[in-house]
Formats: C-alpha cells, sequence, structure tokens
C-alpha cells in the first residue's frame, strides 16, 4: 500500500536510565513534515530518507513568531503543485527539503546545481522551491544516474527570481548515488531520495547577518484613548500594532492579561496576582463593541468611557506613596471595574441567553470547559460569600468540590446557573476581542508577547479546584537583591512539580495551549523558578526566612565536621535585651512581655505562636501598637528583625539533620555575635551551598520541567533571568534555546562593573533598558547622581558633569545603544521611547515606574501620557524609530 500523503515525526536524545526527560532536536515542535502526495502511479518503489540532527538554536525561527508572523506569507499557501515527480530505470526522483522560516515576504527558496535540472550552475538559472507547507521548503528533481553525485547550494530569491542570498564555503551540498546492494527492490525499480538538510550548519553559511528585531513593552492598563474606559483595552492594541508596523517594530510585549479579581478594588491591580492562569481580565473588555449590544447600554458605556477620560474626572492630586510622586492621571482601579461589571450585567440580562445558545459560544465552551466552568463556579462562590479565601467556603472550600459536583453546581436548572454563566460569557466576550486583537496584530507583522507569571494567587480558581497540585502552605517570592532588601514574598503557593509530573504537565500543557491561542511568544515570568524557586512558609510576610527549594541541605554530620554543636542557637531567633533595647528603646520591656518568654540571663525566646510575621502583623492591626509613642510600623520592623534574626532554617521533614542557611546570614545579629572561627566556617559553608554544592541539581531539576512545557506550543519562548542566577542556567537555556534577559543596570555576576555592555550581549537574549520593576530610564538619570556620573564617563565615554536632566538626546543615545547589541530582539518599554521626543517626554519621569517591588500590596495604576490618538498622529516621530531601527540593522534582510 501507499505511505500516507503527509506524516510528522522527529528524533530525539533518549536517557536509557530514565533520569532525564528525552532531548529533541531543534527546528519545528511540532516536528519534521514528510509530504509524499502526488499521482500513485509516479509513485517510487524505494524511498531512501537522509535526515541530519537539526540543532537547538535554529528552533526558534521555527515558532509561530517567526513562522506565523514576522515571514509569514499568504501567497506561499495559494501554491499547490503536484509532488513526487516521474522517472525511469535511468534516473533517481531527489527532493530536496529544507526547513527555513527566514524568508521575507514576497521572498522565496530555490536551488542552483550541477544536474541539468538544476541549471547546471549556469548564471540567473534558479530553481524555485515549494513553499506551500512552509515552513518546509521542498522542490523535486529528476537526476540521472550518470549526473551523481547532485552538486547543489539553497538561495533566496525575490518575486523576479533574482537571487538576494546563496549559501557561501568551499564546498557545495552533495547528494550521491543511493547504494542497491541493499535494496529489496528490483534493480530498473524507480528511486527517490529525501533529502532533508539544516540550514544551521556552520559549513554552507546562507545569511551574512543575524537576524535582529526591536519591539515595544507596555501594560494594557496603561494604554490611553479615546474609546477606552478610564483604563487601556485590548482593542486599545489594534492602534499600538499600526504605530508598531509604522515604526517597524516586531513585537508587541504586554504585562499578564489575566483576571486577578478577588476584592473588586485596587487591590486587584497587581497583574501576575492571577485567580486563574485561564481567564482573561474583564477590565480589558470594551463594552461598546460587544456584538449585539442594545443601543441604550451602548449609549451609557460611551458616556461613561467619557466621564473616565475627562481630564478634569479627578479633582484633586492623585500621589503614589510607594513611589513618592504624582501621578498623570492614572487609573481608578475600583471605579473602573465596578462600572464595567455593572454595564456588562446589563447585557447579559439583555442578551446573555442567546449568546449561551450559538454556536460559536457552544465551541468555545467546549474547547475551554476544563477551565471555564471551574471558574464561573469560583467567581460565583467568591461573590457569594464575599471572600475569594476558598477556606472560609465551608463545604465548598478547598478541594472540597469534584467534577460531579462541579456539573451540578453550573447544571442549567441550577438555582447559581445564571450568576455562573455570565462569567463564562464574560469569557467568551474578551476572548472574541483578544483574538481579533492577535489577528489583527499578526496581519501586520507584529508578534504579540505574553507573560508567564511564574505563581498563582492563592485564593485562586487553580488553588480551590486542584490544590493537590500546589504546596498550599508555602509562599513564595524573591531572595533580597538592590531593590528588595528584604526579599520579596508574593504570596503565591509553590508547584507540587511531583505531582504535576504524574499526568506529564497536563495543567502546564493546558494553560500554555491556552495562551498560544492569543500570543506568538512569551516571557516566562521569573524562570529561574523552574531551577529552584525562593520558597517561604506560610508563617511569613517578608523573604529572608525562604530557602531555595528544592535544593541540597546542609546535613548534621557536615555541621558535625566543622565543630558547629550548637544548633538550636543557629536555629532559633537570637533575642537578647540589647537588641530589643536597640530597636524599642527604653520600653522594650514592653514588648518583651507580650510576645517573649524569659529564658535566662538577658536572653529571650518567641512565646509559642508568637514567631510569626503573619502573626505579629495581624496582632498589631487588630491592637495597634503595644508603645503608644511609636508607630505600628516601626513596632513591625523591629519585631521581623527579631524573627529573621537565625543563621540557619530547618527542614520541614527532616527538622534534626538537615538545614539551610538564611541568606545573607552575615547581616544578622546572631551571626555577628557568634566567635569568629563559627563565622569563617559557616561562611564557608554558605558560598558552597548556593554558588558550588546546587548546581548540577538544579541543572537537572529544570531540564525535567521546561522542555514539556516548551513542546506544549509552538510558541517562541524568552525567560526573565534576573536576580541570584546559578551558573547552570546560561547551559540549559541555551540547550533550550530560550532567549535570556539583559537590563543594562542589572548587569549578570560574570560583569565586572556596574552596568552591562550592550556590545557583548549574547544573540540568544533581549535586551532593554528598563521593566515594570524599576525606574524608566530618565527616572533612573534623575534620581541617583553617582551612578549617572559613571554611566556618562564610562559608557558614554563623555567627560565633565553628567546632565542633571535625561535630555531627549540622553535617551535617543541609550536606546541606540539597544538597537546596536548583538540581542536577537532588543525591546522597550514605551515610556523609554516616547522620552525621546519633547512632547511625548513626561516632565515628571519619576512618575512613570510602574511597580513597586518593595511592596507587595502596591498600587499598580500607570497611564500612558500619550494617548494612542496623538501617537498615531506624529508620523514623523514613527519615522524617527524607523530609521533608527533600519540603520541598526533590525528591520529584516539577509
Amino acid at each position: 500500500p501507499n505511505p500516507p500523503p503527509v506524516f510528522r515525526y522527529r528524533y530525539v536524545v533518549m536517557d536509557d536510565n530514565n533520569k532525564h526527560n528525552a532531548i529533541a532536536e531543534g527546528g519545528s515542535r511540532a516536528g519534521r513534515l514528510l509530504n509524499l502526495g502526488g499521482n500513485p502511479s509516479a509513485y517510487p518503489e524505494e524511498i531512501e530518507i537522509r535526515d541530519s540532527w537539526r540543532h537547538g538554536q535554529g528552533s526558534i525561527f521555527s515558532t509561530k513568531a517567526f513562522s506565523e508572523v514576522v515571514f509569514h506569507d499568504p501567497a506561499r499557501e495559494t501554491v499547490k503543485q503536484q509532488i513526487v515527480a516521474k522517472a525511469d530505470k535511468d534516473s533517481i526522483i531527489v527532493r530536496l527539503c529544507v526547513e527555513s522560516s527566514r524568508v521575507d515576504r514576497g521572498h522565496s527558496m530555490g536551488v542552483i546545481g550541477s544536474s541539468a535540472g538544476l541549471g547546471q550552475w549556469e548564471d540567473g538559472k534558479v530553481t524555485v522551491m515549494r513553499g506551500d507547507n512552509y515552513p518546509l521548503w521542498e522542490v523535486d528533481v529528476v537526476v540521472p544516474k550518470d549526473q551523481f553525485p547532485l552538486e547543489y547550494r539553497y538561495v533566496i530569491v525575490d518575486p523576479s527570481k533574482k537571487t538576494q542570498a546563496v549559501e557561501q564555503g568551499d564546498d557545495c551540498r552533495r547528494v550521491h548515488l543511493p547504494d542497491i546492494s541493499q535494496s529489496q527492490a528490483s534493480a530498473d525499480a524507480v528511486r527517490c531520495v529525501v533529502q532533508n538538510d539544516d540550514l544551521d550548519v556552520g559549513k554552507f553559511p546562507l545569511y551574512k547577518t543575524q537576524w535582529r528585531g526591536a519591539g515595544v513593552a507596555l501594560p494594557v492598563f496603561g494604554l490611553r484613548s479615546e474609546q477606552g474606559m478610564g483604563v487601556g483595552e485590548f482593542l486599545d492594541l489594534k492602534s499600538i500594532a499600526d504605530w508598531c508596523e509604522r515604526s517597524k517594530l516586531k513585537v508587541l510585549q504586554l504585562l499578564p492579561v489575566t483576571d486577578t479579581t478577588t476584592h473588586w478594588d485596587e487591590r486587584d491591580s497587581y497583574p501576575y496576582s492571577s485567580i486563574s492562569v485561564f481567564a482573561l481580565h474583564p477590565m480589558y473588555l470594551r463594552i461598546q463593541a460587544i456584538k449585539d449590544i442594545p443601543a441604550d447600554i451602548k449609549a451609557e458605556a460611551e458616556k461613561e468611557a467619557k466621564r473616565l477620560n475627562d481630564p478634569k474626572y479627578y479633582n484633586d492630586v492623585q500621589w503614589d506613596e510607594d513611589l513618592q510622586t504624582e501621578l498623570h492621571r492614572p487609573v481608578h482601579y475600583p471605579e473602573v471595574i465596578n462600572v464595567k461589571r455593572r454595564l456588562m450585567w446589563s447585557i447579559y440580562n439583555a442578551i446573555g441567553p442567546q449568546v449561551l445558545e450559538s454556536e460559536e459560544f457552544k465551541a468555545f465552551f467546549e474547547r475551554s470547559e476544563r477551565w471555564l466552568r471551574p471558574y464561573g463556579v469560583f467567581c460565583w462562590l467568591r461573590d457569594f460569600f464575599g471572600t475569594a479565601n476558598h477556606e472560609e467556603w465551608g463545604a465548598l472550600g478547598t478541594g472540597k468540590v469534584n467534577l460531579e459536583k462541579l456539573r451540578e453546581l453550573s447544571a442549567p436548572g441550577s438555582d447559581l446557573f445564571k450568576g455562573i454563566s455570565f462569567y463564562w460569557v464574560m469569557q467568551y466576550w474578551l476572548h472574541l476581542q483578544l483574538k481579533e486583537t492577535s489577528d489583527y496584530c499578526a496581519a501586520k507583522g507584529v508578534v504579540l508577547k505574553g507573560d508567564l507569571p511564574i505563581g498563582i494567587d492563592h485564593d485562586s480558581v487553580d488553588a480551590w479546584f486542584e490544590p493537590h497540585l500546589f504546596n498550599m502552605n508555602k509562599k513564595t517570592g524573591a531572595p533580597p537583591d538592590d531593590y528588595a532588601q528584604d526579599g520579596q514574598n508574593w504570596g503565591f503557593p509553590t508547584y507540587n512539580w511531583s505531582e504535576m509530573r504524574k499526568d506529564g504537565f497536563g495543567w502546564w500543557r493546558a494553560r500554555l495551549g491556552a495562551m498560544s491561542e492569543y500570543f506568538h511568544a512569551y516571557r516566562i515570568d521569573h524562570i529561574l523558578g523552574f531551577f529552584r524557586i525562593w520558597e517561604m512558609p506560610a508563617t511569613a510576610t517578608g523573604g529572608l526566612l525562604g530557602k531555595f527549594s528544592p535544593s541540597l541541605p546542609i546535613t548534621k554530620e557536615e555541621l558535625d565536621r566543622e565543630g558547629i554543636d550548637d544548633i538550636d542557637r543557629l536555629c532559633e531567633p537570637y533575642v537578647k535585651r540589647h537588641l530589643m533595647e536597640r530597636l524599642f528603646g527604653h520600653d522594650w520591656k514592653m514588648i518583651a512581655d507580650k510576645w517573649f518568654d524569659s529564658w535566662g540571663g538577658d536572653t529571650y525566646r518567641f512565646k509559642p505562636g508568637c514567631w510569626s510575621e503573619v502573626y505579629i502583623r495581624d496582632i498589631v492591626a487588630k491592637e495597634g501598637s503595644p508603645i503608644g509613642y511609636k508607630q505600628p510600623k516601626e513596632i513591625l520592623q523591629g519585631m521581623n528583625t527579631l524573627i529573621n534574626n537565625v543563621v540557619l532554617l530547618r527542614d520541614d521533614d527532616e527538622p534534626h539533620n538537615k538545614f539551610y542557611p538564611r541568606i545573607e546570614m552575615w547581616k544578622t545579629t546572631s551571626f555577628d555575635e557568634l566567635h569568629g572561627n563559627a563565622k569563617h566556617k559557616l561562611r564557608a559553608m554558605y558560598e558552597a551551598f548556593f554558588w558550588e554544592k546546587q548546581d548540577q541539581y538544579w541543572a537537572d531539576q529544570a531540564m525535567q520541567k521546561l522542555p514539556p512545557l516548551l513542546d506544549a506550543s509552538s510558541m517562541l519562548v524568552c525567560g526573565e533571568d534576573l536576580g541570584m542566577i546559578p551558573a547552570c542556567v546560561a547551559g540549559v537555556l541555551d540547550k533550550l534555546a530560550i532567549m535570556g534577559l539583559r537590563i543594562q543596570r542589572m548587569p549578570p555576576p560574570s560583569v565586572n562593573g556596574k552596568f552591562g555592555a550592550c556590545d557583548q550581549y549574547p544573540y540568544m537574549s533581549v535586551c532593554t533598558p528598563s521593566c515594570h520593576d524599576m525606574s524608566t530610564v530618565a527616572g533612573w538619570w534623575e534620581e541617583d547622581r553617582d551612578r549617572r556620573q559613571e554611566f556618562w564617563q564610562h559608557m558614554f565615554c563623555r567627560d565633565g558633569e553628567a546632565p542633571h536632566k535625561c535630555t531627549t538626546e540622553i535617551a535617543t543615545m541609550i536606546t541606540e545603544q539597544h538597537l546596536w547589541a548583538p540581542s536577537c530582539f532588543a525591546i522597550f518599554p514605551i515610556q523609554d521611547l516616547l522620552s525621546m521626543d519633547d512632547e511625548f517626554a513626561n516632565p515628571n519621569p519619576k512618575g512613570e515606574q510602574i511597580n513597586h517591588p518593595p511592596n507587595p500590596q502596591h498600587y499598580w495604576r500607570w497611564r500612558c501620557k500619550t494617548s494612542c490618538e496623538d501617537l498615531a498622529r506624529r508620523q514623523d516621530f514613527s519615522d524617527r524609530i524607523k530609521q533608527m531601527v533600519q540603520n541598526c540593522g533590525r528591520d529584516g534582510g539577509y
């Protein structure tokens, strides 16, 4: 029987000991495509397939970001040619196949070569390859046996068949005559050789340059437009895509857009605190654009949009307490979300039943039921109980609702059905608008890049319905850095990886599959968490009592060998009278009597249950400061200093045998008051623990988790790899073709100096001058005189005093530094691009910062001073960015 016309396959390297996941070759994650369609009468009796291993880095061009957006050409799909050419006993069919996404729109791959069918190397003779299975290019050549070996090179041609790129090298590719000595077919049989080539082999370089692109990063909520209802909306991204197209920006990168609604107020403004990793945020829905919206509700929505967009909406100064600055007409989150909720309910009451009965909605529900049904029930219960904390929901609380109960609660005949199905319909409307936006971006050649948060909210549908997938008694965050000296505690439960692995990471595969409906690329937030995550106990509010999980502990035997035996002294909070006097003054005894027991002499220990930042915080919030003249904040700071005053942390399962060093232990009084020899030995163990002992172990952890996730979609993957970076990270990211992140002000540990050198960045990276967690370029320039001066002298090579203000010229110079970088992508926060223009630059750059990491309750409400309409109006600004992008070689070409 004839083989199937088309099938896919892929080569992998297996671990015979089953200790590691299989490592797949590069190229498309969908695998290789073998196309054997055609006239059955022309089929050869024998087909020999010749493959070579596809290397990892090339796989970035096989992702949908490139194959479906940047290089996508609809015209290729319209060319359908018959394959399987006719040959006789004196000739061989040679099918040359090469997978290449990097072919500009309107261009094609082609072949030149030694046989008559390939033009015999004659100038101007090019055999154009078929691209209807793009990114696979194919051509059949009938080669007489006496013309073997067939010599050839691949080329790229424009529509007029003019060559734009030719493979170079001292040699050329060859196909040798098949060896038929082991063949089962007759000597006169018609034979075919399928030669699958790899363009990434350095022996035959086709491209003279590495492809590089540029892009812009922004939060959807920060957009400002005439139609937006006091906040940016999904459909606003269409005008940004137009601006990107004009400016030659290839990427539009977003902050997370998933639902964060737990309180219906400003506490929900943190976009990384998802109540569902699937559901979209209702804030981003354009009410007026909902299909079949009644005219009166549409008129009301337009009126509300006008009110919330009014420059005089605020009657007073909008002050950011964390940033200590005024904000320019920011998002009024509670008003926006509650106005939209009221209007959505009005529309649902009017047309909801018709939507539920539509074939389009039913198809959406069928695709999304795994997450959509529990999401609707969760939202109804949250509203009913007045809290998203599902631990307070009694018989319907955490893990107590199975699939059968879920279907019973959400059945059409249920009393809850209307309230539950409202949230289903709301998600359907959001889906339609984001999908419309995504398709629009792709048509414009703009990659829509999403953000994959590392955690989920404790009060989320995922933790409520599938709590076995998470460690609900733990919190995740990040160790201390320059931007958060006490570390970060995000409050998210950590992942139960061993449980997730049981079904092949089904939760993750579903999550990424849902993302890929809208996004062509995504950024893995805190990718270091896939190597090890910073994990705190549930009693912590800060990040100092965290440890990396998983990690190889320091054992009791190791401590014994070093003569360190007073384990309780190192693991219990070190509380002395002189410390309390220093922290609380002459009324320290009021603190001691309230929360401590005397332990002899000047030593104290916490009373049972009091060694907890959460407990102390809640008591102070309820009762106020125990010392009347001291502010509660001052009391909490002092108590947290004592709670964190430990040198070692005990293991949960083996508390007497396994231990972990407290991060930055040398900053504690407990460490400082040890004798010198003990300090020396503990410091050596600390360094070995963080920088030597774990490296291969953490690499193995990442290689177990990341490959199955990458195979869950064809999106381009980038990783945010900032912070305390293990040495193994670079090798793992390179092996998996994941781009890392480079921020000039946060150079990796391998770099000497305070700034990264843009011209030394690796190709497999995304470079950017700033991000949402820090001040903008202009804000940083004006806030730190010493670092500004150092940058001026060492990075700009300028003499004299650096200007105090970040002028448009300075902003432009920093932008160009990044555009010239070798990084595959240079992506700029929109604030940094706008700071290059006198009209668009914010005179108060301090107010352009989006987040303040030390405060996990920060109110995210920044809005762009410049509207979408203003951007569209300024063609000269678009042209200027376009010229910069092109001058720096980030606009295609070979």
